[in-house]
């Protein structure tokens, strides 16, 4: 930990009971009070946030989750396809184990789109929600749609039948599990991979030296949600709670500008959306957390109410 920045808070490894296996994820700060809840993007996890998180307001605890099939959490069920959507079921379902009220989500990529989803379906159960560079899931193409997503759910049964194997995955030195997450991710540098792998790898024990992925093979083939864009304007006309969205300037959109421009359109009606633009790639939150946390705290300050806060733990 000397490492660390000096006002880096301490984190405990969290774990509950649900019903398919575990949730697991890292608590971060004050174990009096109810988190901020931190949702990572796809096949990410908990560590996406570990250099962000030190940067926000010392007053405040958050609990960034592993989703199922992520980092340390559990698979889902074999024979189950993943759908994004099933994780405000998750959220969901972590509420209640925690004997929460209401949540304040923070959400990067999928998880900020989890969040939404999340604040669209349950708006008296979300405070606040700060989305970091995702609005919307990437959509298949209508003129392809049928035969793309028959192509997902036939690799994802492969994926489910590689699962029950008692062979290893594939193995890799822990500088090609670097390279190909940079690859990959073509946004996440270098020296901000371990933050990831840490929580993804496991070390091979029929090839000493080298990691496989434990992550769900399934995940690659994930339904991300398909919501067309017209939901999103009825979504946005309806959304009342504090809202901050923060686009990086480096990073592509997920859909054309226009769908995008006229969505964040929609949501400046809110008096209490927030919409700030920083330069930085896709996760920028991991790479230059320096370029979102002044914004973020000072959002965190201005709305979340303390005694809101109360974990009943």
């Amino acid at each position: 930990m000397e490492h660390l920045p000096a006002n880096q808070k301490q984190w405990t490894e969290f774990k509950v009971e649900v019903p398919w296996g575990h949730i697991s994820g890292k608590w971060w700060g004050r174990k009096d009070a109810r988190p901020i809840l931190a949702l990572h993007g796809w096949q990410n996890n908990a560590g996406t946030f570990d250099v962000l998180i030190p940067l926000l307001p010392n007053n405040l605890a958050f609990l960034a989750i592993d989703f199922p099939g992520h980092g340390l959490s559990s698979y889902f069920p074999e024979g189950m396809m993943y759908h994004s959507i099933d994780y405000v079921n998750v959220v969901l379902i972590l509420m209640k184990k925690m004997k929460w009220n209401s949540i304040s989500i923070l959400g990067h990529s999928m998880g900020a789109v989890i969040g939404l989803w999340f604040a669209a379906m349950f708006p008296d159960k979300v405070d606040l929600l700060i989305s970091i560079d995702a609005l919307k899931p990437i959509q298949l193409p209508k003129e392809t749609f049928w035969i793309e997503y028959g192509k997902l759910i036939s690799k994802t049964l492969l994926a489910d039948h590689r699962n029950r194997s008692s062979r290893e995955p594939p193995s890799y030195t822990y500088k090609e599990c670097v390279e190909r997450l940079m690859t990959v991710s073509e946004s996440i540098d270098e020296d901000k991979c371990p933050y990831i792998l840490v929580r993804n790898l496991k070390e091979s024990t029929e090839t000493p030296g080298k990691f496989y992925y434990s992550r769900d093979g399934r995940l690659k083939n994930m339904n991300k949600g398909l919501i067309p864009h017209e939901f999103y304007m009825t979504l946005a006309s309806q959304l009342r709670i504090p809202y901050l969205y923060i686009n990086a300037l480096d990073a592509p959109l997920n859909e054309p500008l226009e769908s995008f421009q006229e969505t964040i359109s929609e949501l400046r009606k809110n008096p209490l959306f927030k919409f700030e633009e920083v330069r930085g790639r896709h996760h920028v939150h991991l790479n230059n957390p320096e370029n979102v946390s002044g914004i973020i705290s000072k959002f965190l300050n201005k709305h979340v109410n303390s005694s809101q806060h109360k974990s009943q733990l």
